[in-house]
């Protein structure tokens, strides 16, 4: 893991007067901006120029956001994916199979300080500005409540279902095999047979079916692009709820610990801590218990959250969190709708497109 405090010295201010007179002259040895690619251009109709990365790129993003405070418009790319483990189906019997949807949002540019690594405290946003850093860290913000009995299911029961919740939001979110590319194997281990055989067959699929819906199941937990991301220290912010109650899924009246949970994450790209961000992903939804497959013992869950996902990049489909780090970002102030802030636990309305966020 690299130290917060490594990376590139910074930028004399010399050397910095220079590179703006040759901007400015024209005798600059690299172009401030690059056309976007036809992907990029497909991904957003009207997506302004690419920002490059490097030393060159943070002086292209520090004229360039000056520009953008003057016409008032500070917006950059960053996402909220929505991909569900079995869209609502809950079934104890059959199920049918693993679907998902992408919600994405622009936001504002985080982090603000371009010629540095991140600060002691990365998850401290501006003043006024929702954040993470008073949460708790990583597992000591998921609490079972205490077990009572619900709708004919026994206080043991409810606890049961309360440990195994928090074993698989610990699973799915904080473990650090899986955060980092990994084989979720700890993920895998906790959910019922034909769940975890869905799961797994879908691991290293890519692409969308039809209807635009990814076809990997990587997106059911939190695991960055191999190499693409440092974890910066070995804190994770951690905020939420859960609690129970009985429901009728398809005639057949099951345990549902319902979850609410944002996880924070500051991250860097390797050997570039002056290109850090923050990514913040939204688990929401039930999981939901009972006896599957005809077997009678202890209750299975079956996994039917939601996972929203705050500042990573648009339009990957292979199931993995590819961070939008500031220097990659892509400008595009035509997005509208409503505001989305992502540190609330209010969960977001639905939608398949490009929205926007109060940023990372």
């Amino acid at each position: 893991m690299p130290d917060a405090t490594s990376g590139p010295e910074p930028t004399s201010a010399d050397e910095f007067d220079r590179e703006l007179r040759e901007l400015t002259e024209g005798t600059a040895g690299k172009p401030l901006f690059v056309e976007p690619s036809a992907a990029e251009r497909a991904r957003s109709a009207q997506v302004l120029p690419a920002i490059r990365r490097g030393r060159g790129g943070r002086v292209a993003i520090a004229v360039f956001l000056v520009i953008l405070l003057a016409i008032g418009a500070v917006l950059v790319w960053a996402e909220y994916v929505r991909s569900s483990p079995n869209a609502g189906n809950s079934q104890p019997g059959n199920v049918s199979p693993a679907t998902a949807v992408v919600q994405k949002y622009t936001g504002t540019i985080s982090p603000i300080d371009f010629f540095a690594g991140p600060p002691a405290d990365p998850f401290r946003r501006p003043a006024g500005a929702a954040s993470a850093d008073h949460w708790a860290d990583g597992a000591a913000g998921i609490v079972t409540p205490a077990a009572a009995p619900v709708g004919g299911f026994t206080l043991a029961q409810v606890a049961a279902a309360y440990e195994t919740t928090r074993k698989l939001l610990i699973a799915a979110n904080l473990d650090k095999q899986t955060l980092l590319g990994g084989p979720p194997t700890a993920f895998a281990s906790l959910l019922a047979d034909k769940q975890r055989a869905i799961f797994l067959a879908g691991l290293n699929k890519s692409g969308v079916d039809k209807y635009g819906v990814p076809l990997s199941t990587r997106a059911w937990v939190a695991s960055f692009a191999p190499g693409s991301t440092d974890l910066i220290g070995n804190v994770i912010k951690v905020h939420g709820t859960m609690s129970a109650r009985a429901v009728t899924r398809s005639g057949t009246v099951v345990l549902a610990i319902e979850v609410n949970y944002l996880f924070a994450y500051a991250v860097e790209p390797p050997h570039d801590p002056t290109d850090w961000m923050r990514i913040v992903d939204h688990e929401y939804g039930t999981i939901d218990f009972a006896h599957r497959d005809g077997r009678a013992g202890a209750l299975q869950p079956w996994d039917n959250a939601t996972i929203g996902r705050a500042g990573a990049q648009c339009g990957t489909s292979d199931g993995y969190i590819h961070p939008d780090y500031p220097s990659d970002r892509s400008i595009d102030t035509a997005r509208s709708g409503p505001v989305i802030n992502v540190y609330s636990l209010t969960p977001p309305p639905a939608s398949t497109s490009c929205g926007r966020s109060t940023g990372t």
